[in-house]
């Protein structure tokens, strides 16, 4: 489900680096696109230096998961970004969306939706970014999960700025201590080469005859 959910997301992903815009949402495609045309010239050196420090950060990721004493006080509720893209918004071209691509778990023993339970923080600079409909994907937010089942989540946030780290904290509403299930941050950079990797692995979806089929088989 999530692998279709996030075909359906590329053709905004593709277009994140050719729509012309005006004002600040295009001076953000301009750096982004000197970002990306940078990161060209980089070796393959410095790709492997990155892809150490993204793995030692992910282990670091691992150690920070809460374990219980005789007394369970964890949260029943599991959240995890799995990856930042960017794209588009589907509305207006001219607006540069982060998609936050994550699973929502259901560990609890009653019925319980994603938008009733976690709290999402996503910043720039510590400004709040405004979050971004995104039709087909916005309503599974809401969707009732059984205990003990996943969902994918994609969430949308226009993004503010090309200079600034995207910062995100991901809070249980229901814990007594707003208990964090996710705390991570993205460089430009690192929101460049997953939106790369993800138009290259789905990278049949991006043609117009592609579009179409996708849509079809829906």
């Amino acid at each position: 489900m999530k692998k279709r959910l996030l075909a359906a997301l590329l053709v905004s992903f593709a277009l994140v680096f050719g729509v012309t815009g005006c004002g600040k949402s295009s001076s953000i495609k301009d750096k982004i696109e000197q970002s990306a045309d940078a990161e060209d010239d980089e070796d393959e050196d410095e790709d492997d230096d990155k892809d150490s420090k993204k793995k030692s950060e992910d282990d670091e990721d691992d150690d920070d998961v809460i374990v219980a004493g005789t007394i369970d006080t964890s949260s029943k509720y599991a959240f995890n970004v799995d990856t930042a893209l960017l794209g588009t918004d589907e509305y207006y071209d001219d607006v540069v969306i982060v998609y936050l691509v994550g699973e929502f778990t259901n560990n609890s023993d009653e019925v319980m939706d994603f938008a009733s339970v976690v709290n999402v923080e996503v910043k720039q600079d510590g400004i709040s970014l405004d979050r971004a409909y995104i039709s087909g994907t916005s309503k599974l937010n809401y969707a009732e999960i059984k205990p003990g089942e996943s969902i994918p989540i994609i969430l949308g946030y226009e993004l503010d700025s090309a200079d600034y780290d995207v910062d995100i904290v991901c809070t249980d509403y229901t814990h007594y201590a707003d208990e964090v299930l996710f705390e991570g941050s993205y460089s430009i950079d690192d929101l460049i080469d997953n939106t790369n990797e993800y138009i290259d692995e789905y990278d049949d979806y991006i043609s117009d005859e592609g579009i179409d089929e996708f849509e079809d088989s829906l």
